[in-house]
């Protein structure tokens, strides 16, 4: 069917018989629209248009009201524009709306036209900046995002990659659409809230994929231990017990910190302007839509938040005003996001400074519109002990009720008031599935649900958990009492949990820059001339563990990850060998059953349970040599030489 023309047919009488509108062709335009939108959206886009629909083409009318009537051409032609503006605003996303395996073949298209692409570049001999530019333009053609800018050799092998394709086309195809089903008003209250049906079910269907990936991949360590994704991810912070237990210990032990030096905390609400608000809530919870919405999208919502968070921080930090805590973004109803802020202020001075500043750039921005005053920023103090409780709620909202069960506990003798739903690990239920549609939410748009302001690394934290005790023991011996107190911190001893107030304490307090924490990261040097599958230099290689930023073990490792993995190429073989040799350990592939084998251990060093020192040539030819291994000073050896020296100085020392 042809476009719908904008302009009304006048070059001439002939011209505007034969092309003027007409209920007929009006209609038609109309079910077209509505066969092509998704299924789900179908209903409400009749509703929609049907609202457009004169009276004259919707019903029989008697004499009097069809004379009172424009006529019926002028009538069409308002019901073919309002079609043609819902094509204009929704039809990308009835256009996108594929499923996953539509994809995948579309990305394996696009991979295969990208290669032929620059083969037929390069035999016209055209210029590395010519065949670059004929990527960018079938980039940008196909209309997804760029992850890294298109330039150079590596952009090319990108955009011959499938699954550089599949990722993005699954990001593309996700926010165009749901930002289609925003728009239109499909997501609100009354239909579950914070996204629609159809982004739940893609989300859960990503999931799914991965689960599946994580179950068929396996791993083997230098032990000859195998295990498959699934079960190491489960030990970690993806896991939404892991996660839960491990923000409750944060938010109490800094509040814990707080509490100990008479900080004055604060509680932030924060919100949007209403203009990114689709849709509005009357009386009842009736939805309706909002006037004032101008086709914002959740991520435009956060990306204004950030940046009037990044003018408030940087404002606070020229007038000297130091502040840590916990930032959530959490969605309204309509998918909108808002953020809930819990900080710190060193003195009532610092609160009521930052306070001024939030309002000051929160209404910066329509800030005279109604109720933006009262509504847009909202401030309350802090109760001594209260912390937990109030983003206890928050929490559970994006993780899951019981994944915080066991980790609600009585906080400066307060209970944390949160209905957990039953706790029983072999009837484990949730009793609100709304975290995964917040899960959903934030994986479509995007969006990062937590961040820590003004705290030491959470990476510190966890790679921290992962050394051995036998490493602390140079640390002890040359003084370094902060790196000692924070290995312990992190550690539950019997009945005594970690303790985050005392991993900051000895990590150098709060709200310093990330050069003055007391540790950081250490990253395996990569060999030179070390690339990735698109040709890109690797200038920084995996965590091996800790560094040392201050005292005297400035410099010094230790060492997190002394076990190498490598996957297992080959399922079905790796199985057949496993069974001939009997190992107790062993799985049988391909039926997806399993024999017997012992559980995995919590174990507190994370990925790794050996407690072997690995040192000398051996530590070299796994990790390569650190910046910290001048001589191998670390040696038994070497300490004991420093330990002669130093007797030898004290000896003089007292001769003199």
């Amino acid at each position: 069917m042809p476009t719908i023309p904008r302009k009304l047919p006048n070059a001439s009488l002939e011209d505007w018989n034969k092309n003027k509108p007409t209920k007929h062709v009006a209609r038609e335009h109309m079910e077209r629209v509505i066969r092509c939108a998704p299924a789900a959206w179908q209903s409400a886009v009749r509703e929609r248009l049907d609202a457009e629909v004169p009276p004259i083409l919707a019903r029989n009318l008697s004499d009097r009201e069809w004379l009172q009537q424009p006529p019926e051409w002028a009538q069409a032609w308002d019901l073919m524009q309002a079609v043609a503006d819902y094509e204009d605003e929704f039809g990308q996303a009835s256009l996108w709306n594929l499923d996953d395996y539509e994809i995948c073949a579309m990305a394996k298209k696009l991979a295969g036209e990208a290669d032929e692409l620059d083969a037929l570049a390069i035999g016209q001999g055209a210029t590395l900046e010519a065949r670059v530019d004929s990527i960018r333009l079938l980039v940008r053609c196909v209309g997804v995002a760029e992850d890294k800018p298109i330039t150079g050799e590596p952009a090319i092998k990108r955009a011959q990659d499938a699954a550089w394709w599949r990722r993005r086309l699954r990001v593309h195809v996700a926010r165009v659409v749901e930002a289609g089903a925003v728009g239109l008003g499909l997501v609100h209250a009354r239909r579950g809230g914070y996204v629609s049906s159809e982004g739940l079910g893609r989300r859960q269907a990503q999931l799914r994929r991965n689960a599946e990936a994580l179950k068929r991949t396996l791993y083997r360590n230098e032990a000859g231990q195998v295990y498959s994704l699934a079960e190491l991810a489960a030990l970690g912070n993806s896991n939404p017990v892991v996660r839960g237990g491990e923000l409750m210990t944060r938010i109490r032990g800094a509040e814990e910190y707080a509490d100990a030096r008479a900080h004055v905390g604060l509680f932030l609400t924060l919100t949007l302007p209403s203009r990114f608000h689709p849709v509005k809530l009357g009386s009842g919870g009736r939805q309706y839509p909002n006037k004032k919405y101008q086709g914002a999208t959740p991520r435009d919502g956060q990306l204004w938040l950030r940046d009037k968070w990044a003018k408030t921080r940087a404002a606070l930090a020229r007038a000297g005003v130091r502040m840590y805590g916990l930032r959530v973004a959490e969605p309204h109803h309509d998918a909108t996001p808002h953020w809930h802020a819990l900080v710190w202020a060193e003195d009532e001075a610092s609160a009521q400074a930052i306070e001024r500043w939030v309002r000051h750039y929160w209404l910066s921005d329509d800030g005279t519109e109604r109720g933006a005053v009262e509504n847009r920023v909202n401030v309350k103090r802090m109760l001594k002990g209260g912390a937990a409780g109030y983003v206890a709620k928050y929490i559970a909202k994006s993780v899951g009720n019981v994944a915080l069960a066991e980790h609600m506990d009585v906080v400066n003798g307060q209970q944390i008031q949160l209905d957990l739903g039953p706790t029983d690990p072999a009837n484990v239920k949730e009793t609100e599935p709304g975290h995964k549609r917040v899960d959903a939410w934030a994986a479509t748009w995007g969006i990062r649900q937590f961040q820590t302001i003004g705290m030491p690394s959470v990476t510190v934290w966890r790679e921290l958990r992962r050394v051995t005790p036998d490493q602390l023991e140079l640390f002890s011996q040359e003084g370094d009492r902060a790196a000692v107190r924070a290995f312990h911190a992190c550690h539950r001893r019997g009945e005594i949990r970690a303790d985050w107030r005392l991993f900051m304490e000895a990590m150098g307090g709060h709200a310093l820059p990330r050069k003055c924490w007391h540790l950081r990261t250490a990253h395996r040097t990569p060999e030179p001339g070390t690339v990735n599958k698109y040709g890109e230099e690797v200038k920084v290689g995996r965590v091996v563990g800790l560094q040392a930023q201050r005292g005297r073990m400035r410099g010094h490792w230790l060492v997190s990850r002394r076990i190498a993995w490598a996957p297992v190429v080959g399922e079905s073989q790796h199985a057949a060998q496993v069974g001939n040799e009997g190992d107790a350990a062993g799985q049988a592939q391909g039926d997806g059953t399993a024999t017997a084998r012992a559980a995995l251990p919590r174990a507190w060093t994370g990925f790794n349970n050996c407690t072997a020192r690995l040192t000398g040539e051996l530590s070299r030819a796994i990790f390569g040599r650190g910046d910290h291994e001048k001589e191998d000073w670390c040696t038994p050896e070497v300490v004991a030489q420093f330990r002669a020296m130093r007797s030898q100085r004290f000896a003089e020392a007292l001769q003199c």
